[in-house]
């Protein structure tokens, strides 16, 4: 009988890639994971899907010696360093920082696990966007060190879903030999590219047996939960926007991640599951409802019996960050046929076969794009698109007032009694068109002229017929055009079923706007803020990186002028800034500029601040005195 092959494991995390390693005959004798909950499951699951004598070294990998690891001898290493500064969430937080990132460059440590032990190879997983991040740079930087340590490396991107999982999950696999030893794939084992064309495990089929045949659809609670017993199983947000022919859109196209409101088909498999879930962050169950954990590691092909330590949601972060465990025993498969020359029957794909995924992926862009429709009468709509909104839209009345106020400007106030508010807000409709006056309550002077006017031109009638939305600021401080932007999104919530701009607009990294916008200044001697404005209202100028010059030369105050702190301050204000500090793939001295307006006040808007001496980035908690740059910029 052969004996184990002895592997260690790097970044275990809660075992995915470990547990497919030992179905295929690999025994790991160490893991080294940094957090504790996930080194109790690992602790946990001994000796069923680990050595009963299998070290585990709850510590950073920056941290762990070499010569701190137990081993007689090490056969292979696994391992995928984290993912998050390669990945789609990290792109839509503001661009893929890679190995700018101190989590990017933690494959160094791999390297140095590596470079020790000597094993026969090495398999490397992380997520597609490594490939791509920083202009392709960081992928070259990889493989060059990799290489450098005396392996020829193989590398292809594989859907999980091909090998046996009932879900798409995309990753980049890339496996270091001996040199002279070149390394082939595995075939798939499900879907067109499969020998037998077996069809793919459907999330239907994965978890029948867990299911209640009595069990009744759900009310799913919450401000977009009313919004979830609409979506039909296999669609997601995109289901209530004008492209697909909703008859009161409530978002704009592509203003959201795919998973916002996603519903699982169960005769098809999900869509890739990520670590955290938000509260409307799919897939949702075709019951509408969350998915249990037990749901959950059948989607993700563990185990019923491997025990997952923590809550829910520290259980799925185990899950989410994990290589399916279906997939990588195919993997250790293929590793244990050609490394160790184990008689093993499995079909291997040769360098040149090209996978079908990407087109997969293509046609049900195409079959989206189809679906896409622009309507002028609901007769014309299809039948899913009939259904009646849940929110009811009436149309306003000539004018409504309504007064607010801020105890910062992260946070606002609807209040009744105008002697307790700090602002105004007097609305006219008529016809299509809105016009807003927003002013500071109780201010010295009398405002004859505003302070600003912005416009908003919608491409085509929104709600209940609005076209266009006019606000105009009467202030004497340029600060509270953050009020006035409160006062745009109050406008279109209450006339439409849009909640905010962002809707209307999209994410930076995709925006698809449904509306022009101008902002005209009425200040004779605009200040820095009104001038910052003002030029961020063009579309073109948003998202991309400018040098610390141009807001330098927007400066008005006294005071020495500092990007990291300028930038801080706009933040303060809701206005999305981001500079080195915040993402580490904007240049020292640039910043950027993601929205023309400022974001919505129950939006999360903090950042991590980090300091990167020399390069290295550091986290430090920096106390600032808004007060000052306030008085001094904009008083």
């Amino acid at each position: 009988m052969n004996q184990k092959i002895k592997v260690l494991s790097l970044f275990t995390g809660g075992g995915g890639l470990d547990i497919g390693f030992h179905q295929a005959g690999f025994d790991a004798f160490a893991c080294v994971e940094i957090t504790p909950a996930f080194c109790e499951t690992l602790r946990l699951n001994k000796p069923k899907y680990f050595s009963p004598d299998c070290q585990i070294i709850n510590r950073d990998i920056r941290d762990v010696k070499c010569e701190d690891i137990q081993a007689a001898s090490c056969d292979f290493i696994i391992g995928g360093p984290p993912c998050q500064s390669f990945s789609a969430a990290g792109r839509r937080a503001g661009g893929v920082s890679g190995v700018n990132d101190k989590r990017g460059t933690l494959f160094e440590h791999y390297c140095r696990m590596i470079s020790h032990f000597q094993p026969k190879g090495f398999l490397f997983e992380n997520v597609r966007g490594i490939l791509s991040a920083n202009k392709r740079n960081d992928w070259s930087e990889i493989l060059g060190r990799f290489s450098d340590l005396g392996y020829e490396i193989a590398f292809r991107i594989l859907d999980a879903a091909d090998y046996g999982a009932p879900q798409h999950r995309e990753r980049l696999i890339m496996v270091g030999t001996r040199v002279g030893q070149h390394f082939l794939f595995p075939r798939p084992t499900h879907g067109r590219d499969s020998a037998l064309k077996i069809p793919h495990v459907t999330c239907g089929e994965a978890v029948a047996d867990l299911q209640d045949p009595d069990e009744k659809i759900h009310d799913y609670n919450g401000k977009y939960g009313a919004w979830l017993k609409e979506v039909p199983p296999g669609m997601n947000y995109h289901f209530f926007t004008k492209e697909l022919g909703y008859p009161n859109p409530v978002f704009a196209w592509r203003s959201r991640f795919s998973d916002f409101l996603y519903k699982a088909d169960p005769n098809k498999p999900v869509k890739t599951i990520v670590a955290r879930l938000g509260a409307y962050s799919g897939p949702f169950h075709w019951k509408n409802r969350k998915f249990t954990v037990e749901e959950f590691k059948r989607l993700f092909t563990f185990p019923d019996d491997y025990q997952l330590a923590g809550g829910k949601n520290i259980a799925l972060q185990q899950l989410g960050n994990s290589v399916v465990p279906a997939f990588a025993k195919q993997l250790a498969l293929a590793v244990a046929k050609q490394v160790f020359g184990r008689e093993i029957p499995v079909q291997l794909l040769s360098s040149e076969t090209k996978l079908s995924f990407d087109g997969r992926k293509g046609e049900k862009a195409r079959a989206t794009r189809q679906k896409r429709i622009v309507r002028q009468n609901a007769d014309d709509l299809p039948l899913f698109a009939r259904s009646s909104p849940p929110k009811s839209i009436s149309v306003v009345s000539n004018q409504r007032d309504y007064f607010c106020t801020y105890p910062n400007w992260k946070t606002r106030v609807v209040v009744l009694q105008p002697d307790m508010a700090q602002f105004k807000v007097v609305e006219n409709r008529k016809n299509g068109s809105s016009v807003l006056r927003v002013s500071r309550m109780f201010q010295q002077k009398a405002d004859k002229h505003p302070l600003l006017e912005c416009t908003l031109n919608f491409h085509h009638p929104i709600g209940d017929g609005l076209e266009k939305i006019t606000c105009k600021l009467y202030s004497e401080q340029e600060e509270d055009i953050v009020a006035a932007w409160d006062a745009i999104e109050d406008c279109l919530n209450r006339n439409t079923n849009y909640i905010s701009l962002m809707d209307v607009f999209g994410h930076f990294t995709e925006p698809h706007p449904i509306f022009d916008f101008k902002l005209k200044l009425q200040s004779l001697q605009p200040g820095f803020l009104l001038k910052f404005a003002e030029y961020f209202s063009n579309y073109e100028r948003l998202a991309i990186d400018h040098p610390a010059a141009l807001l330098k030369s927007f400066w008005s105050g006294t005071r020495e002028f500092n990007l990291f702190e300028v930038a801080k301050w706009l933040r303060s204000l809701r206005f999305d800034v981001r500079v080195f500090e915040t993402n580490a793939n904007i240049r020292p001295g640039y910043f950027r500029c993601c929205y023309p307006f400022t974001i919505h006040v129950d939006k999360q808007v903090s950042v991590s601040w980090v300091d990167r001496p020399n390069g290295n980035p550091v986290q430090r908690n920096l106390v600032s005195n808004f007060k000052g740059y306030e008085e001094k910029i904009c008083g």
